[in-house]
């Protein structure tokens, strides 16, 4: 059975229907285009407007306009990459590493042991979760969680190894676990964006999500952002992930 397409506005269902189109002189007939009959938008293929634009005689305004339509090209190929792709995590092989326990993670997080286990199965979590879990163990976030393909193979990385901790690293766990309490996830996604030249917009597209979601993981959610959309925002801008969420000391914190 298809499954309809949805109206990334108010999730109704599309209908096609054929339009014609005219730049300058240039007639494109029968052109099929995707419609929301409740919001009456349109979806249009942005690379037949390329085409048609190439072709049309030179107008004001056009090479303007191309390069507007090239940029939105890009943002939409983009999605469609992003679309292939989910999370994986590395918690356990970086645990046998590293000879640490979950249990002895856990605390230095001070989380249940059994909250990690759970994360270990490949459940998604919060970029300030794995942000924390990586200056736990002292590495980068993205030896933690990586980006893989969908349909890619995954084979689950045995049980992690067991071994007794010393009184010193019980010591360095508990400093560990104090210096986490006061530190927090700071959001740099509109600083990476005016560096780039993009708007957030844009990376909405990229995201295949409304402004409004992109506006309530930079302004409101924040570190509560699940690390799945972190790195999925790193690749669609372009940077890592540690430009865009940083740990640091909790503004409470900052002034002492």
């Amino acid at each position: 059975m298809i499954r309809p397409i949805r109206c990334p506005k108010c999730g109704g269902e599309l209908v096609t229907v054929y339009k014609t189109f005219e730049v300058d002189g240039h007639r494109a007939e029968n052109v099929p285009v995707l419609t929301c009959p409740r919001c009456n938008i349109f979806l249009f293929d942005t690379q037949l407007f390329i085409d048609i634009t190439e072709r049309a005689e030179d107008f004001e305004g056009k090479d303007l306009l191309l390069e507007e339509l090239r940029e939105i090209k890009k943002d939409e190929e983009i999605r469609d990459i992003l679309k292939q792709y989910t999370f994986r995590n590395h918690i356990k092989e970086v645990l046998n590493e590293k000879g640490i326990s979950l249990r002895r993670l856990a605390n230095m997080l001070d989380v249940s042991p059994n909250y990690i286990h759970i994360l270990t199965k490949n459940q998604s979590t919060s970029i300030r979760t794995a942000l924390k879990m990586a200056y736990a163990l002292e590495v980068d976030v993205n030896r933690l969680y990586t980006l893989r393909k969908i349909d890619e193979e995954y084979k689950e990385p045995g049980k992690t190894l067991y071994t007794r901790v010393s009184k010193e690293e019980k010591e360095q766990d508990e400093k560990i676990k104090e210096e986490l309490k006061k530190m927090d996830v700071k959001v740099y996604v509109d600083n990476v964006l005016k560096k780039k030249g993009l708007k957030r917009v844009q990376l909405a597209t990229r995201l295949d999500m409304s402004p409004q979601e992109v506006y309530n993981i930079v302004k409101i959610r924040k570190g509560s952002t699940g690390i799945e959309t972190a790195l999925k925002m790193a690749y669609a801008l372009g940077t890592d992930v540690n430009e865009l969420f940083k740990l640091e000391k909790a503004e409470k914190e900052a002034g002492e």
